[in-house]
């Protein structure tokens, strides 16, 4: 079932979905609508390539909950929550084993200076989604908060949850034995809103603590306004995330 969503998810959302969308355009070429659906595709990926377009998605995804302010935080009763955000496989540079893919790895990071500042437990959770890791990513993480310099006492690992649904649903069974029903929450900034509307449906107290942010923190300039492949990334994560929260309402909601 989620091989299947993630399938079609990407079939839908950029650049598959605009692909189709142009292939069936040329199929049907010689009639006005097909030519329409052809420039639509050209025009919505050359839309979505840009920043301010780009910024008009991500925006109101990463400020919708507030940066962590560390003056504010109670301790009393409460953990760190890390979320997994990706393997990358047989990695070359650590002799083929698995490591924490870029959102993952950030997330990992802040989690650690969090941690550092407030003495508090860490729990990474993360299964191995779709992947041929033989360890899982709460696991990965655990190894990594550990070399950033947390003590081992301090650091847990669940590795079964295959999603953001199922990331809530084991934490709270296993803080529930711990009778803690706070957490501060790290994810990334774009997946904070489906994150705390998962952990707050399953009654735990969430305090964000977004990372690594999509959305321009400068002016533009020319080249905002020209389409980059990695700004079309960030679009389609955006775009992923729309639909996730979407579907989970439906299916969870």
């Amino acid at each position: 079932m989620l091989l299947i969503s993630k399938a079609i998810s990407q079939l839908l959302l950029p650049p598959g979905g605009l692909i189709l969308m142009g292939l069936v355009g040329l199929v049907f070429w010689k009639r006005g609508w097909g030519r329409g659906l052809v420039m639509f595709s050209f025009l919505f990926l050359w839309l979505l390539s840009t920043e301010p377009i780009r910024d008009a998605l991500t925006e109101p995804l990463e400020f919708q909950h507030p940066v962590l302010d560390m003056k504010k935080v109670n301790v009393d009763g409460t953990v760190i929550v890390l979320l997994g955000g990706g393997i990358y496989e047989n990695a070359p540079e650590y002799g083929g084993e698995d490591e924490l893919g870029r959102y993952a790895m950030m997330r990992t990071v802040y989690t650690a200076d969090i941690a550092q500042k407030t003495g508090l437990d860490v729990y990474a959770t993360g299964g191995t989604p779709l992947t041929q890791s033989d360890e899982a990513e709460g696991e990965i993480m655990r190894h990594w908060l550990l070399k950033l310099g947390l003590k081992e006492a301090y650091v847990h690992a669940e590795s079964a949850a295959n999603t953001t649904w199922e990331n809530a649903a084991y934490m709270e069974r296993i803080l529930a034995k711990k009778m803690i029903k706070r957490v501060i929450l790290v994810t990334s900034a774009w997946h904070m809103p489906r994150a705390v509307w998962c952990f707050e449906a399953h009654g735990l107290e969430v305090i964000s603590a977004p990372t690594d942010f999509l959305t321009e923190q400068e002016a533009y300039d020319l080249r905002s306004y020209l389409p980059r492949w990695t700004t079309l990334s960030d679009s389609g994560q955006a775009l992923h995330e729309y639909l996730g929260l979407f579907w989970y309402r439906i299916r969870f909601g």
